[in-house]
């Protein structure tokens, strides 16, 4: 059944309708088992709900784009100024993190199985620093600081060994200082809790290898966990499932109560079946898994596939992107309702405005469009489209402080969508 055109939040009517359409064998189910670092603590924390920015903060939307190799890099906008600028990076990045000691200074992953990664100066429009993996290695897209900006940690695959890592670096001079067991396969993405100490991380479960490219190869043994990791001893904490073991988890975000919000990407070629799986879940503190199963027409537009997740910790809604289907949907994190969907062409990029006021989606053509976190309709005079750029998966809102020095040199210049 064809998802209906619509935008904004699904009234109780329909909502009503929507779930008497859902299948019964979907169900929540339990599985097993002064200084720049603390003006950046408060005044970037990502779900900060307050309006006013400290003054000469300004905020960037954080993306890797490039629809080629000579195009690939880190691109930011400013929403303020409508301008866009970038850096190339020389491979294709996936995920991003913000040095809190160096708010100007962003980390961009090469996407998996890729082998390296850049330090990027904001404010310099450069390349400070180029990392590679230890041999053996490959990263998996992305990784988070410390909460005092001394280390970054990055999920990457030991692929010679088979197991999913950890790798922590000391950010004075990028040298590797611990290597942690991630508790699994294929790790994908690590984000910090709020207790600044404990690491959550989403296995993926799946097993690639430089010299195959993105080719999964245990398809039939992949094991995908939740884990949450002790940061400074690599102490595995607790580990949970999801009841599809076919259900690779992929993406993370966090809510300030601890909540956790899981993105999954389904590896259907290993399932024996078509039955709709649930690519949505939640995790709160000392809880069980909570799937996201339902309705079934909304997810089954999904098709298999979650590519991005944010929490909106204002509003209690988390926002699902699925550029395979075209589609962002938002589910209570609480209620476990849906409250609405958007239609957006190969969207996959997904933030929240720092104010919390907007969601903020972007896509591989370069566009990008804001919708009220309340009411989950687009405000269309705030729409943003740059006919050379190619937003890749995942973007990011920051705080930069005087973010207009990297516009310095000409910028292209926002058309009109």
């Amino acid at each position: 059944m064809k998802l209906p055109e619509q935008a904004g939040v699904v009234p109780s009517s329909q909502r009503r309708r929507l779930l008497q359409m859902i299948p019964g064998g979907l169900v929540a189910a339990a599985v097993v088992g002064a200084n720049p670092a603390r003006a950046l603590t408060s005044a970037t924390n990502s779900h900060n709900t307050t309006t006013a920015l400290p003054a000469g903060w300004h905020e960037a939307w954080v993306s890797a784009e490039g629809s080629d190799a000579e195009h690939f890099g880190l691109g930011w906008i400013s929403p303020d100024l409508q301008q866009a600028n970038s850096v190339l990076a020389g491979f294709r990045g996936h995920g991003m993190a913000q040095n809190p000691q160096q708010p100007a200074q962003v980390v961009m992953f090469s996407r998996a199985p890729g082998r390296e990664l850049v330090v990027v100066d904001i404010h310099k429009q450069s390349v400070l620093k180029r990392i590679d993996c230890q041999p053996g290695y490959h990263l998996a897209g992305h990784g988070c600081f410390s909460a005092d900006g001394r280390l970054l940690y990055s999920v990457e695959s030991n692929y010679e060994k088979g197991s999913g890592q950890v790798v922590v670096r000391d950010t004075s001079s990028w040298a590797i200082v611990a290597d942690y067991s991630s508790g699994g396969i294929g790790p994908h993405e690590v984000r910090l809790m709020p207790d600044q100490q404990t690491l959550v991380i989403a296995n993926g479960g799946l097993l690639t290898h430089p010299d195959r490219k993105e080719e999964v190869l245990n398809l039939d043994s992949m094991d995908s966990s939740l884990v949450y990791m002790n940061g400074a001893t690599g102490e595995i904490l607790s580990q949970w499932r999801l009841p599809e073991s076919k259900a690779s988890i992929r993406h993370l975000d966090v809510a300030p109560d601890g909540t956790v919000a899981i993105a999954t990407q389904v590896q259907r070629a290993a399932m024996h079946n078509n039955d709709l799986v649930a690519l949505g879940a939640i995790h709160k503190p000392g809880q069980p898994l909570q799937l996201l199963a339902e309705p079934s027409m909304v997810l089954a537009q999904f098709d298999d596939y979650m590519g991005s997740v944010v929490i909106n910790a204002r509003e209690r809604v988390a926002g699902f992107s699925s550029p395979r289907g075209n589609l962002v949907a938002f589910w209570n994190i609480d209620s476990l309702e849906l409250a609405g969907y958007y239609r957006f062409h190969d969207v996959c990029g997904l933030a929240c405005s720092r104010d919390q006021k907007h969601f903020v989606l972007s896509n591989s053509a370069g566009e990008v469009r804001l919708l009220d976190a309340a009411s989950l309709k687009e405000n269309r005079t705030l729409r943003m489209s740059w006919n050379d750029r190619h937003w890749d998966n995942h973007m990011n809102s920051l705080l930069v402080p005087d973010l207009h020095l990297s516009f310095r040199a000409a910028a292209n210049p926002v058309t009109s969508a």
